[in-house]
């Protein structure tokens, strides 16, 4: 698996783990890799339902605190409100998302969890007599009349394979529940993806790819907002670019070798215009990373070691034209991370396997333009116990550190925030809100304790399968990193105020997920159910952010001998009145999605490479508002692909 850095599968692993595969990314239509994830317990959707912003959260931690990767190379840009998940769910294969910290093999920013992307490969899509193919697919989505055209080509002769994937996107605004317009939410762009592949010998495989995405929208500054005085419209135009070169070496007899090198660079523009004030804004961000690491058979133990690094920086524009002195400062910074880890997997008996890691991370913060440092280290360690108790139950207990890293924003912001004009009578000289910088900002640090019980069985009654995993955790997290703002009022005129990112915070996040999946036949039903509750450690009150209970349940039917799939899928979020005291909304209410599905794919035949997916979401146009956003999710919408592969 990629999100774990080791070969190992969901059900072997002392972690979490959720898989959605080829299959799922297909049925689903996705519009984004939140998109694709949000039927999955204690994961949860973010930044409201314009889908070049949206997020991912796990067990209530998102943003900065969930490590995202595509093909093992870390995605790091962050910039304030502005969307990060770019790729297209149609180029993917699989996303795997690990669930709880996971420092001890990602290091920074895996506080939360990994969502790990894996793009499609010529292997993919052709047998092993295959030389060439392709596809052309089309989609159609009634809410805010999206169009999708997306096609590929490959091939594979000798010793080179390779693959050319891309697709276009075009959509006008989104209706939320009950037929009402988000004004603002129309966007296009478009997305590229190209691998090649050299097997140097059986042992040595040489890969490059290459990919792009482009949006361009009319949006709020915040797209998880509506616009306002404060959040005004800006036309945006997304740039991000990466390129990655993987090498593996790995001798058939030998044990001791088992290599994987990764060179990779990521590139992300956001170039900006706020119409309403007549500036220009530039956001650069710049990734440069190496990844090396090996795996020993030593006897009964699987050693994992390896070193990786990266460079990130970020430089900003922030054009106050009209607004002389009134607009954040310019950031021009780099972190600097060198880490090295370790992870041993030791078969102690038979039916009793230990998997213990240690990674050390050295970490350092630049701001070029203001002369200013800062730099730490981190030592993170996890140990996992797996018992096999029974052939049909296996039970699991883990402890993990982790720690999030301040990033160059946070501890180097300056300028101003934000200003209020004069008001007569109350603020006759206006009021103005400057950052602070603070250079002494701390790591985010986690401690998280966990059980797991996976359950499988087969021929119960007859062709049938049932798996069930149970996970119950615990995590404490230490100094989260908040933003503030100070009003020490100091005398009138003026009310002077200042923004600046401060350690707060001690949370304690307790939960659990079950998922089930049942085959008989031709008949599939699965389910999970994920809740987490968070609370201040020192005074016990609820924190905010935590998502609501989610129960969601899917059963499908194969006919036609398998060439069709009938499904339906059901999604009920609780009410979450876990809310802070004196927090302006005292419960989000309960709200049920029914969605409806059907997948065509005949394997014979003159139809034969054709595929039909055709969807329902929302059947009853619930009007309905998630926990903690402010504006309304997406009402109906039916969507139509079809996709002809040669």
């Amino acid at each position: 698996m990629s999100a774990t850095r080791v070969s190992e599968k969901a059900s072997e692993t002392s972690r979490s783990v959720a898989v959605v595969g080829e299959e799922q990314l297909a049925v689903a239509q996705a519009s984004s890799v939140a998109d694709a994830l949000k039927n999955e317990a204690n994961i949860t959707l973010t930044n409201g339902p314009r889908a070049s912003s949206q997020g991912v959260e796990i067990r209530g931690l998102s943003g900065d605190r969930v490590l995202q990767t595509i093909d093992g190379a870390r995605q790091n840009t962050s910039s304030g409100h502005r969307g990060s998940y770019f790729m297209d769910p149609e180029l993917l294969k699989s996303i795997e998302v690990l669930r709880g910290p996971a420092s001890s093999l990602w290091g920074s920013g895996a506080l939360g969890g990994v969502v790990a992307q894996n793009t499609k490969s010529a292997q993919d899509f052709l047998a092993a007599n295959e030389t060439f193919g392709g596809y052309f697919k089309q989609g159609y989505e009634t809410n805010g009349s999206r169009t999708k055209t997306s096609g590929a080509i490959y091939g594979q002769q000798d010793s080179i394979d390779w693959v050319l994937n891309g697709s276009y996107t075009d959509s006008n605004n989104i209706k939320t529940g009950n037929d009402e317009t988000l004004n603002n939410s129309a966007s296009n762009g478009s997305s590229g993806l190209a691998k090649l592949g050299w097997q140097a010998d059986e042992a040595s495989r040489l890969e490059l790819s290459a990919r792009v995405n482009k949006t361009n929208e009319l949006v709020p500054s915040n797209p998880a907002a509506a616009v306002s005085s404060s959040v005004p419209l800006v036309r945006r135009k997304t740039d991000d670019q990466n390129i990655t070169v993987n090498y593996s070496f790995n001798p058939a007899n030998n044990p001791y070798l088992d290599t994987k090198m990764q060179v990779y660079w990521n590139s992300t523009d956001y170039d900006e215009d706020r119409i309403t004030k007549g500036q220009q804004d530039s956001t650069e961000y710049r990734t440069v990373g190496i990844n090396l690491n090996n795996s020993s058979r030593l006897g009964s133990t699987l050693l994992t070691y390896g070193v990786d690094g990266y460079r990130d920086t970020i430089e900003t524009q922030r054009d106050d034209s009209g607004q002389v002195g009134q607009r954040p400062g310019d950031i021009d910074g780099e972190t600097t991370v060198l880490g090295a880890f370790t992870r041993a997997d030791i078969e102690l008996t038979k039916t009793l396997n230990l998997d213990a890691g240690l990674r050390y991370d050295r970490y350092k913060n630049d701001s070029n333009n203001l002369n200013l440092s800062s730099d730490d280290n981190e030592l993170s360690p996890s140990l996992g116990l797996i018992w096999q108790t029974q052939s049909w139950l296996t039970l699991s207990a883990r402890y993990d550190q982790a720690f999030r890293a301040p990033t160059v924003e946070e501890m180097f912001s300056s300028g101003t925030h934000y200003c209020i004009p004069p008001i007569p009578g109350f603020l006759p000289q206006g009021l103005c809100n400057t950052f602070a910088t603070n250079p002494d900002l701390k790591s985010e640090t986690a401690r998280n304790k966990e059980i797991k019980a996976d359950l499988r069985f087969s021929e119960l009654a007859g062709d049938d399968e049932l798996a069930l995993t149970f996970n119950i955790f615990r995590n404490d997290v230490d100094d989260f990193i908040v933003q503030q703002v100070s009003n020490p009022w100091r005398g009138i005129p003026g009310f002077e105020q200042t923004t600046s990112w401060n350690n707060v915070e001690d949370a304690r996040l307790t939960g659990f997920e079950i998922s089930s999946r049942y085959r008989i036949g031709q008949t599939h039903l699965a389910m999970n159910y994920g809740q987490t509750h968070g609370e201040d450690r020192k005074s016990g009150d609820d924190i905010e952010g935590i998502p609501a209970n989610k129960f969601n349940v899917d059963l499908s039917q194969g006919i036609m001998d398998g060439d069709m799939k009938l499904g339906t899928r059901v999604t009920y979020v609780a009410t979450q009145s876990n809310t802070p005291d004196g927090f302006k909304v005292a419960k989000y209410e309960d709200y049920t999605l029914w969605d409806v599905y059907v997948a065509w794919e005949p394997t014979m035949g003159a139809m034969a490479g054709v595929r039909v997916d055709f969807a329902i979401e929302n059947i009853g146009d619930e009007q309905y508002l998630q926990a903690w956003q402010t504006l309304q999710q997406p009402g109906r919408n039916m969507k139509l692909s079809a996709r002809y592969m040669f």
